[in-house]
């Protein structure tokens, strides 16, 4: 639609609006990005829990990918180079004129010129910072034992932004429909793979398994599949697998600060975070058990004071 002034006008969905504004959810940069994904889903996890009071139990997985295991995750084929010898001499040269550049320094610095030496120094210490701040790719999966999804709704419930089941529901951590859909944004946007979804809502109904996508122009689900299984091992709850980018290093202390708050706001849940590399370089196991039997009661509608 054309306006009198020559200027365009144009109609955003929702999704494609927080796609472009991240920062409102709390998805600014890939740390926090990481994070927020994380929260996001502990806290689903635990309504979903808490709707059927049922004493939570939630697993957090994180497992870092690099980039030979990505490349299979997106099927990215890699051969190996045709101008080896080429390439070869080009890294010689390049060896060289470094260490001709390195020589050169340290001569200026013996030769008293302090003031570079320590802008060295500091660019070096810099250096190691960045490397553990680098933005990497994450498979983040979330387990809990609580209601689950219904098999129908699956698809709206995670792939159509600002549609929820708490929006006439007082007292409750989320109420937007947007938490979760953003995490699915990010993932979208950061490595353009899908979510994985197992959802059951007994031990002996069926399992239901769902691989989405969102369309951010269109907001709607995009199905790539959607079926149901057999429940072999009596699960009940909800699994929810993405792949995003994040920095785990720079953000490691908050998620875990999160965690910590979490299990003392919330005794009577049980939290387990486990994350890990490909070749299990550095793996972290941490466990916030139940330090309580009773939940607290439902909220319920009260008179208007007199």
């Amino acid at each position: 639609m054309r306006t009198s002034r020559g200027e365009v006008l144009r109609f955003k969905s929702p999704a494609e609006f927080f796609s472009e504004n991240k920062n409102i959810a709390g998805f600014d940069n890939p740390g926090k990005s990481l994070y927020t994904t994380i929260r996001e889903l502990v806290e689903n996890s635990l309504d979903a829990c808490e709707s059927i009071s049922v004493l939570p139990d939630i697993e957090i997985s994180v497992q870092e990918l690099d980039g030979t295991e990505l490349n299979r995750v997106l099927g990215v084929v890699t051969h190996e180079r045709l101008d080896s010898a080429l390439f070869e001499g080009a890294t010689k040269g390049g060896a060289k004129a470094k260490a001709a550049k390195e020589a050169k320094a340290a001569a200026a610095l013996a030769g008293g010129e302090g003031g570079e030496g320590g802008e060295g120094e500091g660019g070096a210490k810099k250096g190691r910072g960045s490397k553990a701040a680098e933005a990497l790719y994450y498979r983040v999966v979330v387990r809990d034992n609580g209601c689950g999804m219904k098999h129908e709704q699956i698809p709206e419930m995670l792939g159509r932004v600002l549609s929820g089941s708490k929006y006439g529901v007082r007292q409750t951590r989320g109420k937007f429909g947007l938490g979760a859909k953003m995490a699915l944004i990010w993932s979208k946007q950061s490595t353009g793979m899908p979510v994985e979804v197992r959802s059951a809502t007994g031990a002996n109904k069926p399992v239901s398994a769902c691989v989405l996508d969102i369309d951010i122009q269109k907001n709607e689900p995009r199905v790539k599949l959607h079926e149901q299984v057999d429940n072999v091992s009596g699960m009940r709850g909800s699994e929810i697998s993405l792949l995003v980018g994040g920095a785990w290093y720079s953000y490691r202390s908050y998620i875990v600060r999160y965690l910590r708050q979490m299990a003392v706001i919330t005794p009577y849940a049980r939290f387990l975070l486990t994350f890990g590399t490909g070749k299990d370089k550095s793996t972290l196991a941490l466990e916030y058990a139940r330090r309580s039997e009773e939940m607290p009661k439902p909220p319920s509608t009260i008179r208007h004071h007199p």
